[in-house]
């Protein structure tokens, strides 16, 4: 597994951001709500990596921080760079710069039918509390969303990404 670089989001990534939300997510955010989360306050985070001498930008997370708590808004690797442990290290990455900014816990939200994601936050230890009926909107209808927390973490808590039990 290549090892991941990782450097504060600055305005000028949106349209690189955009266009891997755009890949992802049936229903991406636009770039109107990237902006309104700089304005907020919001702390965007680029995972890159070197592909002969250029970055190459893999993925991004934005985090909400309140207080001693905050949320993990969206997390997302583009697609050809999926299922290679790179949103494992982005969580990682996240989680020890939550722990170093002295949060206590960190809430998410999940599409039920996000299976791998499901899987990865199980794997770093967030456990689900509660669900909203019909909160995302679907290619029909609408899909609960699963809101999970990981109530104590510190920057070594995390399971080790190539260990058997990490799925990887």
């Amino acid at each position: 597994m290549q090892n991941l670089s990782f450097r504060k989001m600055e305005k000028a990534d949106l349209p690189a951001v955009v266009r891997i939300e755009n890949d992802c997510q049936s229903h991406p955010w636009s770039l109107m709500q990237f902006l309104e989360g700089f304005h907020a306050g919001h702390s965007g985070w680029l995972a890159t990596r070197e592909v002969d001498g250029a970055e190459l930008l893999v993925g991004f997370a934005i985090v909400m921080s309140v207080l001693d708590e905050c949320s993990l808004l969206n997390i997302c690797i583009q697609p050809d760079c999926q299922e290679q442990g790179f949103g494992w290290q982005l969580l990682e990455f996240v989680l020890a710069r939550a722990a170093a900014d002295n949060m206590t816990r960190m809430f998410l939200e999940v599409r039920a039918s996000n299976k791998a994601a499901i899987r990865l936050y199980e794997r770093a230890g967030f456990e689900q509390v509660s669900v909203r009926r019909d909160y995302y909107p679907a290619v029909v209808g609408r899909e609960d969303g699963l809101v999970y927390i990981l109530s104590s973490f510190s920057s070594g808590s995390l399971p080790d990404a190539s260990s058997p039990e990490s799925g990887r």
